[in-house]
């Protein structure tokens, strides 16, 4: 069974390589993702958490590609997004984590790119952050505390996306598409009053960091 999946999947990467994929104006996509959600900088908010540990995270949304030809595109889209960060430090036999959680809707617009079987796209979003949630817990004390919006955040996000995808067809009016992608947030995220730095060193802003895999799937509105 394993043999005959693995065979499958050489066979699609295979057509994929060599088709030569054709695009009507306007196609519509869904897409979900799956990533490492970091913030940079946190030092000035975690308090005395401050090791960082892989944290992962998942989006889902949906969004329009509009084709100038068959090579150039430009896409319009909308997600849910969580990210944040979680931090853990052991302790004089204590295990401490915290854990901030960071739900966004995000605005995005991408140029696109279509290769013969890959594609690129360089593009920047806005996020708008409607959720925050801090989960602390400290193994001693047996328990998890939940603090819910109490704004640690600024509400705006804006940031850069970077895309790389494989993609092929399912039928003749839908095409899968699998990428690694990223995104860097350039503005701040912590608010003014946690921006304080008690040692005279240089402060360096929290911002968003995200790196994982997408896939979308596309539906040719008007296929040739």
């Amino acid at each position: 069974m394993i043999k005959k999946i693995l065979v499958s999947i050489l066979f699609l990467l295979a057509v994929a390589a060599n088709a030569q994929f054709r695009w009507n104006d306007v196609s519509f996509y869904f897409q979900g993702g799956i990533y490492n959600s970091s913030i940079l900088n946190p030092n000035y908010y975690t308090e005395e958490i401050d090791p960082r540990i892989p944290t992962i995270r998942g989006s889902g949304g949906l969004g329009l590609l509009y084709n100038f030809n068959d090579r150039f595109g430009l896409s319009f889209g909308g997600d849910y997004e969580r990210k944040g960060q979680q931090f853990e430090e052991f302790r004089r036999g204590n295990t401490m984590r915290r854990d901030y959680v960071l739900d966004y809707i995000t605005g995005n617009l991408m140029f696109r790119y279509f290769g013969k079987g890959f594609n690129v796209g360089i593009g920047g979003y806005y996020s708008y952050k409607f959720n925050e949630v801090v989960h602390f817990r400290n193994d001693v004390e047996h328990g998890t505390v939940r603090f819910e919006n109490d704004d640690y955040f600024y509400n705006d996000d804006v940031g850069v996306i970077l895309e790389l995808g494989w993609m092929f067809d399912l039928d003749y009016r839908t095409k899968a598409n699998f990428s690694l992608f990223g995104s860097y947030g350039l503005l701040e995220l912590n608010r003014t009053r946690f921006q304080v730095n008690n040692f005279g060193e240089s402060y360096n802003p929290a911002q968003n960091l995200v790196v994982g895999f997408r896939a979308t799937i596309f539906i040719i509105t008007q296929p040739y």
